[in-house]
């Protein structure tokens, strides 16, 4: 599939004016009230709450904008009207806005606001103050907005807008599970959209329960049954699969995604039926596609999600039809991330065998589906804290993505602990592209970053430009589960780049020194060189003149460098940060075994 744009957006008019004149709506005029429908969803509720709540924050000695519903308000000449309210219909006609989409229109001293059937309406409302007053959301608890006596919005405002991304959730579990961003960013965490998410073989024929009596529904490897995978061409398990689904879909309705897919290793069937549907398809693919297809078939209603990872990755070369309410989750795991994957060469990382070019595999899928969730990765999960410089990367990527039948996101960044390199930056950046491909991503990294920094802003932009023109320049591969030294003798980290990333955040903590939060989160920011530094000097040992001496014929950790590492350990306590690698070793065991380290060293 080829799709011509990302993202659908129609402007009328959409400039904020705050100077008087003849034609525009004062919302602030103390004549409004926000009109809701008179069986008004909980979602359309919020909506006008957080209205109400939002716009007092910038004067708050205005009049309070009072919240009726159709039934009980006649109409008036001046109405702030959310959701779907029947007898207020919209100036401008739209199509359909389905789940998430929203319109902003304007018309007749009258503002509307309507979303689709899940949380359009609430998306509708903070990106109106975002877009139109000024409002950013640039963190949990780090909401800025204007002080505004007068507000204004252009009368004839045609705003329309309907992603492509039917799923968006980047995966930064610590600042998405604040319920409030997630839903400023409109990305989905938290919410019961997923009944069972991935790795789900086993959870619907328990081994447990089925192994002892009929190993034969399990997977043939080595010519011995094993509980690796199912056999998907035994027709007992396509029986037990359904049978055993509709009992969880009974019991969570809501949910619409759920997973009938591979477990979390690289073996699968060689049993003669399943061997010679792979062997047609060229990959292994060649027996999971059939099998969900019949799972799809037994719950139109739902969207049965499978994975095409590890040796499921490659597409059934002999085009299998996919049913339309199959999901292909595709995953990146394998990719480099120092270029598009799109420009990428290989994908070969993690020893899941030569697949060749990613780009390949998810342009074969897009011609078979229009349905495909894309589970990227975007920081380096060996080491959070490393600097990790593919900022530049996230976008071309995730429009290569949209332009090969990905519908859903789903860009892992930190499962397990508060901060990841510029965690902060990452989840603003993907949650802007997530909604519109298309964003003007140096725009939006600027705002943040002054909204953020706010002084320090100068210095932290030259460090990023730093790192991602030096990583560049060296020409060496960057991946997931890379090691900061890979970067050290010819890459962004060298020593006398080290040396100017320490200046850069010198000046930064000193721009900010009297405001207590800002420097906090500069501080934060600094920590990846700083955790680069002590990987590095493990790696060199003794060899390490930054960090070791000689002292009276003895090798000697330097005084400051462990002042060095306790100010690291104390930052990362005053952060909350759980753990430095993929859900193991905090920082204070860090600290332990890296200072017995320094001081053991000969």
């Amino acid at each position: 599939m080829k799709t011509k744009h990302l993202f659908i957006a129609i402007f009328s008019l959409s400039v904020l004016l705050l100077v008087s004149c003849s034609k525009g709506i004062y919302l602030a005029s103390g004549k409004y009230v926000i009109v809701i429908p008179e069986k008004a969803s909980a979602v359309e509720q919020q909506a006008a709450s957080e209205f109400q709540r939002l716009i007092a924050l910038s004067n708050p000695n205005a009049p309070k904008i009072e919240i009726v519903n159709d039934a009980a308000a006649s109409k008036r000449k001046h109405e702030i009207v959310i959701g779907n309210v029947a007898n207020r219909p919209l100036p401008n006609a739209t199509q359909n806005l389905q789940r998430d989409g929203f319109t902003i229109q304007t018309s007749d001293n009258k503002l509307f606001i309507k979303g689709g059937l899940r949380k359009g309406t609430l998306y509708g409302v903070y990106s109106f103050f975002e877009t139109y007053l000024g409002y950013r959301c640039y963190a949990p608890g780090v909401l800025k907005y204007p002080s505004l006596e007068t507000i204004k919005i252009p009368d004839n405002l045609n705003d329309t807008q309907i992603p492509v991304n039917t799923f968006r959730n980047d995966f930064y579990l610590a600042v998405l599970k604040d319920q409030f961003y997630a839903d400023w960013h409109k990305a989905q965490y938290n919410e019961p959209e997923w009944g069972l998410f991935v790795h789900t073989f086993n959870i619907l024929v328990p081994p447990d329960v089925y192994f002892k009596e009929h190993p034969e529904y399990y997977s043939l490897i080595d010519g011995k049954r094993s509980t690796e995978q199912l056999c998907l061409s035994n027709p007992d398990v396509l029986k037990i699969v359904v049978e055993n689904l509709a009992k969880r879909i009974k019991d969570n309705p809501e949910a619409l995604y759920w997973s009938v897919s591979q477990n979390d290793n690289g073996q699968h069937c060689l049993c003669d039926k399943c061997a010679a549907l792979d062997e047609a398809a060229q990959s292994p693919s060649g027996s999971i596609i059939p099998f969900v297809n019949e799972v799809a078939k037994q719950f139109p209603d739902k969207i049965i999600s499978t994975l095409a990872y590890w040796y499921s990755r490659k597409a059934p070369v002999n085009k299998i039809h996919i049913e339309p309410n199959v999901n292909i989750m595709l995953c990146t795991i394998e990719c480099l991330r120092h270029k598009p994957i799109e420009n990428e060469d290989t994908s070969v990382n993690l020893n899941h065998g030569d697949k060749g070019p990613f780009a390949d595999d998810l342009k074969a899928w897009g011609e078979l589906s229009h349905n495909i969730l894309l589970w990227d990765y975007v920081t380096n999960f060996a080491h959070f804290l490393t600097p990790f410089p593919n900022l530049r990367t996230l976008q071309p990527n995730i429009q290569f993505f949209v332009r090969n039948g990905v519908v859903a996101h789903f860009p892992e960044g930190n499962p397990c602990s508060v901060n990841g390199e510029f965690e902060k930056l990452r989840s603003y950046l993907l949650a802007k592209l997530l909604w519109n491909p298309d964003a003007d991503v140096e725009a939006e990294t600027k705002d943040f970053l002054t909204g953020y920094y706010e002084e320090a802003t100068p210095f932290i932009e030259e460090y990023i430009k730093t790192t991602h023109d030096e990583l560049e320049k060296s020409g060496l591969p960057l991946g997931i589960y890379q090691h900061p030294y890979d970067h050290f003798e010819k890459g962004f980290l060298r020593a006398e780049l080290a040396t100017k990333y320490e200046e850069l955040f010198d000046k930064a903590e000193v721009a900010v020194a009297s405001e207590p939060d800002v420097l906090l989160r500069v501080k934060i920011a600094r920590l990846p060189i700083t955790y680069a530094f002590f990987e590095i000097a493990k790696k060199l040992g003794a060899k390490d003149t930054r960090t070791f001496e000689t002292v009276n014929g003895a090798i000697k950790v330097k005084p400051e460098i462990l002042d060095k590492l306790q100010k690291f350990r104390d930052v990362c306590n005053s952060a909350e940060i759980s753990y430095l690698h993929e859900c193991w070793e905090t920082p204070d065991a860090y600290y332990n075994a890296t200072k017995r380290f320094l001081e053991e060293i000969k």
